[in-house]
């Protein structure tokens, strides 16, 4: 070993040790947000003169039915959702005279398309011809007195995401909870879904009135990948609910899981003018997976044996840490001691030895066992080249 590997595998060595830490590191609990706001009934008239008492309900930390403001704010906090359904809370802020993070805009979503035709005799437009007629589209606002309500951000087709095997599958109706989400237990999510994608063909008219199903679904793992799934049950049906914000909460029940640590379900949601014949949870279902929360690891093989020899947690802890310092020592060791005796380490012997052992000397072929019935011929009896004339 030269002397600059020797000082190579040394500081290798202490710097891996370095690493390896001889603390534990302290986890502060988080405080929590506690709020000594009462939420109050409040009176509003609706629809010119009608009368109405509007009570806030809280669910999941989100205020429904909040009082507005007089002075609209355009600051003011708004809520989305994560992937899961959680809600999650938007402050806007303005930047250079822009306003980020503001409230969604629905564009023509939740708006009704007009058509009205109007002939030459109607306008008597001075650009027009007397045979030709003008078609104009009208978009006509929804009706919010209740939707308005809502603080959360509402389902449009822009936030559908892609599901399937291959991503390849929108998600419509849905904008959450995302494929393969994971819902805990005593946690509250939220079913969001594009109101007017239920729209009847028959009539033409929006569901009015929809429902939300739960089911679990059976997976053979044989066939996971090809999404051939069977339903048999559906635990959770909601009652009929308006289709008008096109979300609802779903708060997960530990009874759900039937004493398992996690169950495979489908989330679907049932119009008012499919039967309960009619409709297949799985035709726009969401799959997704209910679970206890964060898995408690059984303990191995290896620390039952840890156990049963005395060796408890903060012991294996400084036997672990010990393995790294017996590991330096021993090469630092290793480091003097070649260094001193580098003057004295002569392997010529050695290499003498193996080098005569390959020139050992075979005899002659005649005496060999090998070559001993092997008729040799003269040299003169050989071929031989003889140059011409031509070749000189």
């Amino acid at each position: 070993m030269r002397f600059h590997d020797s000082i190579f595998i040394f500081f290798s060595l202490a710097s891996l040790y370095q690493h390896v830490h001889g603390a534990r590191q302290v986890v502060r609990p988080k405080e929590k947000m506690t709020t000594s706001e009462e939420v109050k009934p409040w009176l509003r008239t609706v629809y010119g003169s009608q009368k109405e008492l509007v009570t806030p309900t809280v669910i999941a930390g989100v205020t429904f039915s909040e009082k507005p403001e007089e002075t609209p704010n355009p600051l003011k906090p708004w809520v989305s959702l994560e992937h899961d359904g959680r809600p999650k809370t938007i402050k806007p802020e303005i930047n250079k005279g822009r306003t980020k993070k503001g409230r969604p805009d629905y564009s023509t979503y939740f708006k009704t398309v007009s058509s009205h035709t109007y002939s030459y005799e109607e306008l008597k437009a001075h650009n027009m011809g007397p045979n030709e007629v003008f078609v104009e589209e009208e978009y006509i606002d929804e009706d919010d007195t209740y939707v308005s309500l809502n603080p959360i951000v509402r389902c449009t087709p822009n936030l559908y995401f892609n599901k399937g095997l291959a991503k390849d599958i929108r998600s419509e109706p849905f904008c959450t909870p995302y494929e393969n989400s994971r819902w805990k237990v005593d946690k509250t999510y939220f079913v969001t879904w594009y109101t007017r994608f239920f729209t009847d063909e028959n009539s033409g008219k929006v569901a009015d009135k929809v429902r939300v199903h739960l089911s679990y679904v059976k997976e053979n793992p044989v066939e996971k990948g090809n999404y051939k799934r069977d339903i048999p049950a559906t635990f959770f049906s909601s009652e009929w609910i308006d289709n008008d914000n096109g979300l609802m909460p779903v708060e997960v029940r530990d009874e759900w899981l039937q004493d398992q640590f996690d169950r495979r379900i489908v989330v679907s949601v049932q119009p008012i003018y499919i039967s309960d014949e009619d409709f297949d949870p799985l035709q726009y279902g969401i799959l997704l997976y209910i679970t206890k929360g964060s898995k408690v690891f059984k303990p191995t093989k290896e620390q039952l044996a840890l156990d049963d020899a005395g060796i408890t947690n903060d012991q294996w802890y400084y036997v672990a840490l010990s393995i790294p310092t017996v590991v330096v020592v021993f090469f630092v060791f290793m480091y003097f001691f070649l260094y001193a005796n580098g003057k004295n380490r002569d392997f010529t012997d050695v290499t003498r030895k193996a080098l005569n052992k390959k020139r050992r000397v075979l005899g002659k072929f005649s005496e060999m066992k090998k070559f001993k019935n092997m008729k040799n011929h003269k040299y003169t009896e050989l071929p031989s080249y003889k140059k011409t004339s031509k070749q000189n």
